[in-house]
């Protein structure tokens, strides 16, 4: 005979952080898809593509790892000019997990440079990155882009250049994963 188990919570004795979980357990999945409607940059310092796709986590145990996600359409103008985009804990303003600068390189989450056929040209992105929690507070994190220095071009989010029902607009997706370790 098989048996059923159903509960609406799951609670340790003490404290939430005494459930014993398998290694690579999801512990709590945030999604957040705002309507933002489109976004155009034209910036060489790292600014937030915008303040509705932050999105903030408050995870139950310190040990575990924070998987962060961003989706979202991207158009860059069919230019020569570089993108790049940071995921930013937007709290402490602290760039997550980035590696070395590697001499004179920008260290970055993401980049792109789309010469592609017109200024309509756009492609889905997946920007992700990972931090260990740390700790039990919680925390916002938020997107960032800028224009490789030295360069003037339109980056979009969200939607192209021209306003016509044959170009899309795509509702950016986040996505926060807490990941037991």
């Amino acid at each position: 005979p098989m048996s059923t188990l159903k509960v609406d919570t799951i609670q340790g004795k003490t404290t939430a952080g005494t459930i014993a979980m398998p290694s690579g357990s999801v512990v709590q999945t945030i999604i957040n898809s705002p309507d933002t409607g489109g976004a155009t940059f034209n910036v060489t310092t790292f600014t937030e593509v915008n303040s509705a796709m932050r999105t903030s986590i408050t995870p139950k145990f310190s040990t575990s790892l924070i998987f962060i996600q961003f989706n979202l359409l991207v158009g860059c103008n069919n230019a020569t000019t570089m993108r790049h985009w940071r995921i930013l804990n937007y709290d402490t303003s602290a760039a997550i997990d980035l590696g070395s600068t590697q001499s004179n390189r920008t260290s970055m989450h993401a980049s792109a440079r789309h010469r592609d056929h017109d200024a309509n040209d756009a492609d889905m992105m997946t920007i992700t990155a990972q931090e260990v929690a740390g700790s039990t507070s919680a925390r916002t994190y938020s997107l960032y882009c800028q224009n490789e220095a030295g360069h003037s071009s339109n980056l979009y989010h969200h939607h192209t250049t021209t306003d016509t029902s044959a170009i899309g607009y795509v509702k950016p997706m986040v996505k926060i994963q807490e990941i037991k370790q």
